[in-house]
Formats: structure tokens, C-alpha cells, sequence
């Protein structure tokens, strides 16, 4: 039962990530809310066994690790 549990919460709190980054593109919480969730689907790969949920954690942090560095290279845009 802890892994259906599991698996719903890190949805969701990457789901709010997801959500952060493309509603506000130019605040940094979005990818690092997902870099934090893609640590807790590696504690979930190993705890449960399921390997192949690192593929995806790697994967995904690659991609927000990605989207820090191209958003801190854009010039900031003052309101």
C-alpha cells in the first residue's frame, strides 16, 4: 500500500512543478521543486525495486537541471 501512496504524492508534487515552470517561466521554483521530487523517485526506485523509475528521476533532473541553466542565461525582464 506505501507504493500506491508513494506513487500518488511524488505525482502530484512533480505535477505542481510542472505546473510552476510553465506558469511562471521566470521564477526558479518550478525545476527545483522537480529536481527535489526526481530525489524522492530515487528513493522510490530502491525502495521498491523498481530500477527502471531511475531512468526517469535521471531523465527528468536532466531536464530541470537544463531549465535552470537556460532561464539563468536569459536577461532578467523587470514589470
Amino acid at each position: 500500500m506505501i507504493s500506491l501512496w508513494w506513487s500518488f504524492t511524488l505525482t502530484t508534487i512533480g505535477v505542481t512543478g510542472l505546473a510552476l515552470v510553465y506558469g511562471r517561466p521566470s521564477s526558479t521554483i518550478g525545476p527545483y521543486i522537480g529536481l527535489g521530487v526526481q530525489a524522492l523517485w530515487i528513493a522510490y526506485a530502491v525502495a521498491t525495486g523498481q530500477w527502471w523509475f531511475l531512468v526517469s528521476a535521471f531523465t527528468y533532473g536532466a531536464a530541470n537541471l537544463y531549465g535552470l541553466a537556460k532561464r539563468r542565461k536569459q536577461p532578467k525582464v523587470e514589470s
